[in-house]
């Protein structure tokens, strides 16, 4: 059930980016720059899920179903399930520290592209 729901995952988390993609403001913003930082972060965290357990290591067949991966597949899928957990939490802090300057401290947007931006996405990406 895991993985049905991770495939709904993808598909919404895709369907978010189309949706930016189309909008009048389409990637101009600095908002919309930080969701697609956290759709496709989702989109990474549920890739980790959505294997069905083929990447599993085959030698544990008799207590994982469908285990056909070896232990490099399994390494892989482990990894991609971190990166897009980690890089996911940290993006949603981003928007909460977006918010913080544009809220309380009325940072303009020339202030917040320049200064603030670039480590609202080089946090979560380079963690």
């Amino acid at each position: 059930i895991r993985s049905s729901i991770a495939i709904v995952s993808i598909i919404s988390s895709s369907t978010l980016i189309w949706m930016i993609k189309r909008s009048r403001s389409g990637f101009t913003t600095t908002y919309n720059r930080i969701l697609l930082g956290m759709a496709i972060s989702d989109i990474f965290m549920s890739l980790g899920f959505a294997h069905f357990n083929f990447t599993s290591p085959s030698d544990g067949s008799y207590y994982v179903w469908n285990a056909s991966g070896n232990q490099v597949t399994c390494s892989v899928q482990g990894f991609t399930f971190i990166l897009g957990a980690c890089s996911g939490v940290l993006y949603s802090c981003s928007v909460n520290l977006l918010s913080l300057a544009v809220v309380k401290y009325n940072k303009p947007d020339g202030y917040i592209r320049s200064k603030v931006e670039p480590f609202l996405h080089g946090v979560p990406i380079a963690y």
